[in-house]
């Protein structure tokens, strides 16, 4: 069972949306591939190329190989990829691996800078985490397992590290740790964090210079970047004791609102304004797997758990700033219990009904739509229904419908009517089934109305 387990995490895939270009992604498992996606016509449908991908038998679409790289060697269960938010170099990737280097490789055809370099600790130990920061695109952050002599939080920058790293170091199979020269001390911009791990970190897109992590067992700690110290650790600006360490995830309507989970199936809200404890917490079934909060619809949070039906949409609702008194506590909890909704967007295959939900990338910037990957390594395109509160008019000629994209009113004055339902108001106004001789001269009901008239009088 073991040896099972391991070949199902070696053949783990995942998906990632471009950040830079909404029709570029990539896939990855022991190499990272490019893909663009592209309306498939119906002549192609038996002819795609053997390095294109087909997303699913039904939908439209297709990934269009563009490039790939195989001279990036990791071992899949302590592999990690960041794509770089840059629009100068627009498929560049960090690839953390095993041995703890981050690889840096750039798939752009008309671009190749900064390709096959890479950035080491002074301790070979497995690489956990990785974030680029969007706002000083040169700063990657790197999260890694525990080690005695060296710190677990890195924030390198790879415009130090590119002019001074040595070109020729292209050993692929490295394990321990490297020699670390001058030029690789000069790239460090921050780190912190000896003998405990950090198992997730994300930057705060409105503050550059801070970043979340979660590190040893149950520390959540905000970091200021420009805080280092030669001589000592440096010190959180904020730090809050809780277990739910994993899956940190910043939501980019809102940056004082972050998500994070614990271990088994349960949800943490935080307000960095008052972090002190969590806001609110639900659970939902299996474990959590990944977080991430949608770009296009503000508030609303993915949950992708090990249980169907795996994925999850949950509306968060707006707040004010809460505070430490007991009813503010309180009447928030109660605020968010009430108008928070949940959605549930993944239909199970019929084909596939055992292959579980493994992963989940949505798009920058089109609604609702998503690449999702099952265990069986099938990627397809989802597009999740919306939820449209809509409201009729008083006459019932025209209803008003909003969405993510605005408010819109529609007339149905033509449509209502040639309606049947407009037809019956209209005689039921007149006595319609009261005064029996007034609608027997009606072509279609002569016959029941004359017998009626008949009856009556």
């Amino acid at each position: 069972p073991r040896i099972a387990e391991e070949s199902d995490m070696s053949s783990k895939l995942e998906v990632l949306w471009s950040p830079n270009r909404g029709e570029h992604f990539a896939t990855y498992t022991s190499e990272v591939k490019l893909y663009c996606y592209t309306r498939l016509q119906e002549e192609q449908r038996e002819d795609l190329g053997t390095a294109d991908l087909q997303l699913s038998a039904g939908s439209e679409f297709y990934g269009r190989f563009i490039a790939g790289s195989n001279d990036v060697h990791c071992m899949p269960q302590y592999q990690c990829v960041a794509w770089q938010t840059n629009a100068a170099r627009q498929h560049f990737f960090a690839v953390g691996q095993s041995s703890g280097k981050v690889v840096l490789t750039n798939l752009g055809l008309d671009d190749p800078s900064l390709s096959n370099h890479y950035l080491a600790p002074k301790s070979g130990r497995p690489c956990t985490c990785l974030a680029w920061n969007s706002n000083e695109n040169n700063l990657v952050a790197v999260g890694l397992e525990k080690a005695r002599n060296d710190s677990s939080l890195i924030v390198w920058d790879i415009t130090r590290a590119s002019s001074e790293h040595v070109a020729e170091k292209t050993n692929r199979f490295w394990f321990g740790p490297d020699i670390v020269t001058a030029g690789e001390e000069s790239a460090k911009q921050f780190e912190v964090g000896h003998t405990e791990q950090t198992s997730s970190l994300a930057w705060f897109p409105n503050q550059p210079c801070c970043l979340l992590a979660g590190m040893g067992s149950r520390f959540l700690r905000i970091f200021d970047i420009r805080e280092q110290s030669v001589t000592t650790q440096p010190q959180p600006r904020e730090v809050a004791n809780h277990k739910a360490i994993f899956g940190i995830c910043v939501d980019p309507s809102s940056p004082h609102r972050v998500a994070t989970y614990a271990d088994g199936g349960t949800v943490y809200m935080w307000d960095t304004r008052q972090f002190v404890k969590p806001v609110y917490s639900f659970s939902r079934n299996g474990s959590i797997a990944r977080l991430s909060w949608l770009n296009t619809r503000p508030g609303c949070l993915s949950v992708l758990t090990s249980e169907p039906p795996y994925l999850h949409l949950v509306d968060v609702p707006s707040y004010t700033q809460p505070t430490n008194t007991q009813a503010d506590v309180g009447e928030l909890y109660e605020h968010l219990t009430q108008h928070m909704s949940d959605r549930c967007p993944y239909i199970i295959s019929k084909s596939a009904p055992h292959a579980r939900l493994t992963g989940v990338s949505w798009h920058r910037q089109l609604d609702n739509l998503a690449l999702v990957v099952n265990s069986e390594g099938v990627v397809r395109d989802l597009r999740a229904s919306d939820k449209m509160p809509l409201s009729w008019g008083a006459r019932s000629n025209s209803f008003v419908y909003g969405s993510s994209s605005g408010l819109f009113d529609v007339s149905l004055t033509d449509k209502v009517e040639a309606d049947v339902s407009t037809l019956m108001k209209r005689r039921l106004s007149k006595g319609y089934g009261f005064d029996v001789r007034q609608f027997s001269h009606l072509c279609t009901l002569h016959f029941h109305w004359s017998h009626q008239c008949t009856r009556r009088w």
